[in-house]
């Protein structure tokens, strides 16, 4: 299995060296919560990013907690500044991890979230600087769970910051 994961991360990096204006960026999340993120150019069109923090999602009910989000997007061209180079992405997201109890409209010990959404935003490459900022909106769904099994179902949303070193 450890052989699978390292061929699996190897092929990323390798396919990456196929990006539009840089390869990797690692950096900081925040809005509604902080994290780590690490994104990787997929090709010229696409991206993956990973992210590692604590989250709070917005809803009726909201929740919040240590959260892994996977966002596998298609990643675009806007337009060209003088100093800037902006691009826009959409695609989806998978979310995983340890869930605070939820405040309204359910009786939920802590436990584990699971959960899919759309991703939308923009990103501003710096040309002068190795520095890339993104903004984004992730709607989405997810399942809460706890020792007696599912405890709820909740639809979400965050808005996201996010600051990175491009290389």
């Amino acid at each position: 299995m450890k052989r699978l994961y390292t061929l699996a991360i190897a092929a990323m990096l390798a396919v990456g060296s196929f990006a539009a204006n840089y390869q990797h960026s690692l950096g900081v999340v925040g809005g509604l919560g902080l994290g780590a993120q690490y994104k990787l150019m997929i090709y010229d069109d696409f991206t993956l990013i990973e992210e590692f923090g604590y989250f709070s999602c917005v809803s009726n009910g909201g929740y919040g907690g240590a959260i892994n989000n996977l966002v596998l997007a298609y990643q675009g061209f806007a337009v060209e500044g003088e100093g800037i180079i902006l691009d826009y992405y959409v695609g989806g997201q998978f979310k995983i991890g340890y869930a605070g109890p939820v405040a309204q409209g359910y009786n939920v010990v802590p436990g584990g979230v699971m959960g899919i959404g759309a991703a939308a935003g923009i990103e501003a490459c710096m040309k002068n600087a190795p520095m890339a900022f993104s903004f984004d909106f992730r709607p989405g769904y997810g399942l809460l769970f706890s020792g007696n099994g599912v405890g709820g179902h909740i639809f979400d949303y965050s808005i996201n910051l996010g600051v990175r070193y491009r290389f």
